[in-house]
C-alpha cells in the first residue's frame, strides 16, 4: 500500500498522467498524415502515440506514401522510455521500412535548450531544430517539476512571449517551446489541462497561440484513472488561420474573446455583452495577504468566550549573517548570484541581523479579547455576507515578532503579501471555492494569504463595497466568474478584478441592494448565518439580472449606458 502510494506522489510530481491506448488511437485517427515527414512526440512515456501513428503508417492507405518518416520520441524517464523502445521494436519488424524511428532516454528541455544555444544548427543526432517538424503530438507533464538547474535558463526563453507572461507550467513551456519546433503549417496535437481554457495564468499562453495559428479544442469526457483533472485535446495549425478558436466544434468569435481581460476560451454571447462596460478592477484592487510560515506560531483561534490561548513568547537577539544560515533557509537550497555576494560581504564584515526566537510557556497564557496585543485575522471560511473573527494574530508593536520572523526565521516566503492593505474595510472570500463565497470585513484586520480580499480604490464611494457584495453573492455573478474568467476551483484576486462591475443595474435598483446589503451584514453581526437559499440573497440575484435585452433602451434612471459607457480611469467611480 505505502509501495502504490508511493509511486502515486512520484507520478504526481513528474506530471506523469499516461495516455490510454484507446484515447491515442482516437486522436491519431482524426490527424491527417500526409506530408508528415517529420513528427516528435516529446514527452512519449511508455509510447502510445508513437505506437499508434506506427499504425497508421503501416496500414493500407499510407504505406506508400509515408516512405521515409521519421518518428522522434523523447523521454526523460528511463523506464519508460524503455518500454517505448521495445513497443517501437514490434512496430518497426511489421513496419517493412515504412517509417524510421528512435526513443532518446533525455530531457526534452534540455535538447531544447542546446538548440537554442547552438543558434538551432543541427547537432550531432540532427534531432532538434528550430521549425523543422511537420507534427508535434503527445500528452506533456501537467504539473510537473523542472530540472531545478535548468529552471531560471527555462524561464527567461519560454516565460515571455509578446509581451505577456507565459505561466511557468509544465505544460505551458512544452507548448511554448514545440511551437518553435513546428514548421510553418504544422500542426500541434496535445492532450492538456483544461486550465488552458480560461486561467488568467495562462492569458499569454493563449495569446501566443492565436496569434500564431488557429486552435481547435475537445474536450475529453473521458482519460483515466489515474487523474480527476478535466483533459482536452489542443490541436494547433501553424499559420492556418490566426486568431480561429473552435471549441468542441463550436466557434468562439475572435471579438468576443477580446472583450474579456484574460482573453477567455470559456467567453460565450450570451455573457460578453456584460464585459461592454468597467471591471471591477476599475474600482478596487485586489490582494492576497501573507503566509505566516508556521500558522500556530502566531495565530490563534477564539473560543466561544472570546478568548484565546497563547503558549508562547517571543524574544528578540542579535544574530551573525551567514551564507550558510541562508542557504538552509532558501527555497530550493538556491540563492541569486547577487544575494549571495551581499550575504558573503555581511559575514566578511561580521554584521549581525536582528531575529526572533520562539519559546514554549510553561503554562500558556488565557488572553481575553479584545486585546491590543492581538488583532483580527482574516483567515478563510465558509460564512457568507460577514463573519465575526474566528482567528487572531500577536500583532504587538506592529506586527513586530511576525514579521521578523518573516524576514529571517526559518521560512523561505519572507514576502508580506497585501501589508499596504492590513487593517483597511474591503471585500473578501475563499480562495479554494466552487464560487464567490463572499463577505465583507471592517477595519482592523490582518490578512492571509487563503482569503483574498478587495479594497476601494481611492476616491471610489464607500457605497460600493456593499453593491459589490451583492453581485459577488448573485447566481449571474458565479455563472461569469465560472464560465469566462477562472472556471476551476482557485479564485485568485485577479480573478476579482477581472469581474465586469454590473453597470447595467439601474439607480432605483442599486440602492435597493446597498440597503439590503448593509442591513444583511448588521443581522450577521448579530449572529445570523446567511445560507444561499436565503430569500434576501435570492432577491440579490434577481435585482441584477438585466431587466431588458441589451440593445433596448433601458429604463431612464439607469445613469450608465451599454453603447456610450466609457471606462473610468483608475480611482473614480461612475456613481457616488
Amino acid at each position: 500500500m505505502r509501495q502504490r502510494k508511493h509511486h502515486r506522489e512520484l507520478k504526481r510530481q513528474a506530471g506523469q498522467y499516461m495516455t490510454p491506448d484507446w484515447l491515442a488511437r482516437q486522436i491519431v485517427s482524426d490527424i491527417r498524415l500526409d506530408g508528415c515527414n517529420r513528427i516528435l512526440e516529446p514527452s512519449c512515456g511508455d509510447g502510445a502515440f508513437l505506437s499508434a501513428i506506427a499504425n497508421r503508417i503501416t496500414g493500407n492507405d499510407l504505406s506508400q506514401s509515408s516512405q521515409g518518416v521519421e518518428l522522434l520520441g523523447i523521454e526523460v524517464d528511463s523506464h519508460l522510455a524503455h518500454q517505448a523502445r521495445i513497443l517501437m521494436e514490434n512496430k518497426s519488424a511489421q513496419a517493412e521500412g515504412c517509417f524510421q524511428w528512435e526513443v532518446r532516454e533525455a530531457d526534452f528541455f534540455r535538447d531544447y535548450l542546446s538548440g537554442v544555444a547552438n543558434g538551432w544548427a543541427t547537432d550531432r543526432t540532427g534531432t532538434l531544430m528550430k521549425e523543422s517538424f511537420d507534427l508535434i503530438i503527445g500528452n506533456p507533464p501537467f504539473g510537473g517539476t523542472f530540472d531545478h538547474s535548468i529552471e531560471d535558463s527555462l524561464d527567461k526563453i519560454l516565460g515571455k512571449r509578446l509581451g505577456k507572461k507565459i505561466k511557468k507550467e509544465t505544460y505551458a513551456f512544452f507548448i511554448v517551446a514545440s511551437l518553435d519546433l513546428l514548421k510553418p503549417g504544422g500542426q500541434l496535437v496535445f492532450v492538456c489541462s483544461n486550465t488552458i481554457l480560461t486561467i488568467p495564468t495562462m492569458t499569454g499562453l493563449r495569446k501566443l497561440l492565436m496569434e500564431h495559428g488557429e486552435v481547435t479544442l475537445r474536450d475529453i469526457q473521458e482519460f483515466s484513472n489515474e487523474t480527476s483533472y478535466p483533459m482536452l485535446v489542443l490541436n494547433f495549425r501553424k499559420g492556418g488561420q490566426p486568431g480561429r478558436v473552435l471549441r468542441n466544434s463550436r466557434q468562439i468569435d475572435n471579438k468576443i474573446i477580446n472583450t474579456t481581460p484574460n482573453l477567455s476560451w470559456g467567453i460565450t454571447d450570451k455573457f460578453a455583452k456584460f464585459f461592454a462596460g468597467p471591471l471591477l478592477g476599475d474600482y478596487f484592487v485586489a490582494s492576497s495577504g501573507m503566509t505566516t510560515g508556521k500558522n500556530e506560531f502566531f495565530v490563534r483561534q477564539v473560543d466561544e468566550s472570546q478568548r484565546i490561548v497563547e503558549p508562547y513568547r517571543f524574544e528578540f537577539y542579535d544574530a551573525p549573517v551567514t551564507v550558510n544560515y541562508e542557504l538552509e533557509r532558501a527555497r530550493l537550497g538556491k540563492l541569486p548570484v547577487k544575494r549571495r555576494q551581499l550575504l558573503e560581504e555581511s559575514e566578511a564584515r561580521g554584521d549581525a541581523e536582528r531575529r526572533v526566537r520562539i519559546l514554549p510557556l510553561d503554562n500558556p497564557l488565557t488572553v481575553p479579547l479584545p486585546d491590543d496585543r492581538y488583532r483580527p485575522y482574516n483567515k478563510a471560511n465558509n460564512h457568507l455576507v460577514f463573519s465575526n473573527p474566528t482567528h487572531y494574530i500577536f500583532w504587538e508593536d506592529d506586527g513586530d515578532a511576525v514579521l521578523t520572523y518573516k524576514k529571517t526565521g526559518n521560512w523561505y516566503l519572507r514576502g508580506v503579501g497585501g501589508q499596504p492593505y492590513f487593517g483597511r474595510e474591503g471585500l473578501t472570500w475563499q480562495l479554494i471555492a466552487s464560487r464567490f463565497v463572499s463577505r465583507y470585513i471592517p477595519e482592523g484586520y490582518i490578512l492571509d494569504s487563503g482569503a483574498p480580499c478587495a479594497f476601494l480604490r481611492e476616491g471610489v464611494s464607500r457605497q460600493e463595497l456593499f453593491f459589490t457584495l451583492g453581485w459577488l453573492l448573485s447566481p449571474l455573478a458565479n455563472r461569469i466568474l465560472k464560465t469566462v474568467i477562472n472556471h476551476t476551483q482557485n479564485i485568485q484576486s485577479k480573478d476579482f478584478e477581472r469581474m465586469p462591475y454590473p453597470w447595467w443595474v439601474n439607480s432605483y435598483d442599486r440602492c435597493v441592494i446597498i440597503k439590503l446589503v448593509e442591513g444583511m451584514i448588521a443581522e450577521a453581526r448579530e449572529g445570523r448565518v446567511w445560507q444561499w437559499n436565503d430569500a434576501k440573497i435570492q432577491q440579490l440575484g434577481e435585482l441584477f439580472e438585466p431587466r431588458t435585452e441589451f440593445g433596448e433602451s433601458l429604463p431612464e434612471s439607469n445613469q450608465v449606458r451599454p453603447h456610450s459607457i466609457e471606462r473610468p480611469a483608475p480611482g473614480l467611480g461612475l456613481m457616488n
